[in-house]
């Protein structure tokens, strides 16, 4: 199971015109503890960000599935209602789960969405979709790092013709 922190941070960028500008970022981060999602976000950061960058937020995420996708822009929080049968008293219970969504707009979103929850045995609806400000998600792996993204065929087919 997945214990989600969503860490921001704060850093210093130069923009187009050469002028030092105030950068707020989000990451999703997969940790065992407020403490341990600080040091992977730290340790992940560290090349990506050239200027120093301070922690200024970090709390629990509530979500209950990530669904990536490569080159996608955004992130999306989508609000999903499962509809159950109590087995006590017969009655219909709905169930509220969050996705988060990589996709580069709201119609992608939403159709990675669904086809995450066709899976699902019981019906859903998604209730509403919304744009974060969050920038990557670095799930957990074994070995203590980020687990690495996986190649497209492509992307292998490329590799290997460059041996």
């Amino acid at each position: 199971m997945h214990n989600w922190f969503e860490c921001k941070i704060k850093y210093e960028k130069m923009d187009e015109y050469g002028k030092e500008k105030p950068v707020s970022e989000s990451y999703v981060v997969d940790a065992l503890s407020f403490t341990e999602a600080e040091s992977r976000l730290i340790k992940m950061l560290e090349g990506e960000i050239p200027d120093e960058f301070i922690v200024t937020g970090i709390s629990k995420a509530k979500l209950d599935e990530i669904v990536p996708a490569e080159d996608a822009d955004y992130w999306y929080k989508c609000k999903v209602i499962l509809k159950d049968m109590d087995e006590k008293s017969g009655k219909e219970k709905k169930i509220q789960n969050q996705i988060l969504v990589a996709a580069d707009d709201f119609r992608g979103a939403l159709e990675s969405a669904e086809n995450s929850l066709e899976q699902v045995l019981v019906p859903w609806e998604i209730h509403q979709i919304s744009l974060t400000k969050v920038v990557d998600v670095m799930p957990y792996e074994a070995g203590g790092g980020a687990a690495e993204p996986e190649l497209s065929k492509t992307d292998k087919d490329y590799i290997a013709s460059e041996e």
